[in-house]
C-alpha cells in the first residue's frame, strides 16, 4: 500500500490540508483599531462582530471533508475507481473551498490579506490530481495485463 506513489501523494494531501486547517488563512483590519489585525481561521474569524453576517464555519466543512476523503483514499487501494472517484470529489471540494473563501472576501466590509494557509488546499488539489493519474495508470496498465496478446 505504502509503496505506491499515488498513496503517498494522498498523504500528502492530508498534511497540506491538515496545517491548513489549524493555521490563519487570512488577515482581516478594522477602522476601529490602530493597525490591529484580526486573524481568520477556517472554523472562525477572531475578534470581529461584522463577521457574523458571513460565517466562517463552510471553509472548515470544506477542508475537513478534503482531508477526510483523502484519508478514505489513502485505504481504497483495492479498488481503484473508487479511490478515483474519491479524488474527483476531494478536488471538488477543495474548489468549492476556494469559491466560497473569494466569496467571503468579495462580500465582507473588511481590509482582508490573504495569509500563506490559505494557498494549501491548492497544494492539496494538486496532490490529488497527482494522486488520480497515478491511480489511472496503475488501472490502465491492469487492464492492458488482462488483454490477451
Amino acid at each position: 500500500m505504502w509503496q505506491r506513489k499515488q498513496t503517498l501523494f494522498l498523504l500528502c494531501s492530508v498534511i497540506a490540508i491538515a496545517i491548513c486547517l489549524f493555521e490563519p488563512i487570512g488577515i482581516a483590519y478594522t477602522n476601529t483599531g490602530i493597525g490591529e489585525g484580526h486573524l481568520m481561521m477556517n472554523l472562525d474569524f477572531n475578534g470581529i462582530s461584522n463577521a457574523d453576517t458571513i460565517p466562517a464555519w463552510p471553509l472548515f466543512v470544506f477542508a475537513t471533508a478534503t482531508g477526510v476523503l483523502s484519508v478514505f483514499g489513502i485505504f481504497l487501494y483495492h479498488n481503484r475507481k473508487t479511490q478515483m472517484a474519491v479524488c474527483t470529489w476531494a478536488m471538488l471540494a477543495d474548489l468549492v473551498w476556494y469559491v466560497y473563501y473569494i466569496l467571503f472576501f468579495v462580500l465582507s466590509n473588511l481590509d482582508m490579506h490573504i495569509r500563506f494557509a490559505a494557498c494549501l488546499p491548492l497544494v492539496s488539489c494538486i496532490f490529488l490530481w497527482l494522486a488520480k493519474k497515478g491511480i489511472k495508470n496503475d488501472e490502465d496498465l491492469v487492464k492492458s495485463m488482462d488483454r490477451i496478446r
